[in-house]
């Protein structure tokens, strides 16, 4: 599937402009991620669109499955999963693990647990800035927010902290790459 195939479907599955903002962020987070394996790890077969695709369709049949998170990312695989490459779909699927036991495996797909709780804790940190703009958040600012629990309660602190086990990546700099790839594509955020 193609990026641009991948976005229409996104569109025709998902209403709310701001869960798709939340697909784009986790796009650009995950292709940002991408780059930093390849070029601080010298994992030169990553492939950037790819982990773009799973981070632009992961929470693709939320609106179908909001109410029953068992079968988040089920639905997807059932009517969706032939479309895609076996390593895309098994990401997505991965993603919410702590829910239907498809644990993660590969650097994708922990990137994506990872990843995924963060972009909403950045959103949620821009908001609050007086601008409401993702251009003056800082590491700082977000890792602050990040330590503290009535901010943005329902975010999983543990599954973005997992980074530094599971991805290799330092809590200060996994928040960093994540930031500065959403405020690459603040105009499309909206924010």
């Amino acid at each position: 599937m193609t990026r641009d195939e991948a976005l229409s479907l996104l569109h025709t599955l998902i209403v709310n402009q701001n869960l798709i903002n939340h697909h784009l962020a986790a796009e650009a987070v995950m292709k940002a991620l991408a780059n930093y394996f390849k070029l601080n790890r010298n994992i030169t077969d990553i492939n950037e669109e790819k982990w773009g695709l799973v981070g632009l369709l992961h929470d693709a049949d939320y609106d179908l499955t909001r109410y029953a998170p068992e079968k988040h990312t089920v639905l997807f695989a059932e009517k969706f999963g032939q479309k895609l490459e076996p390593d895309v779909l098994y990401a997505i699927r991965a993603h919410n693990f702590l829910n239907n036991k498809v644990e993660p495996k590969s650097l994708m797909d922990w990137s994506l647990y990872c990843a995924d709780e963060l972009t909403g804790i950045i959103v949620a940190c821009a908001l609050v800035l007086p601008d409401k703009k993702l251009a003056l958040l800082t590491t700082d600012f977000v890792l602050n927010k990040l330590g503290e629990k009535s901010f943005a309660k329902g975010a999983n602190r543990e599954q973005i902290k997992s980074c530094g086990e599971k991805l290799g990546i330092p809590l200060r700099d996994f928040v960093d790459i994540s930031l500065k790839a959403m405020q690459q594509i603040s105009m499309q955020l909206e924010l």
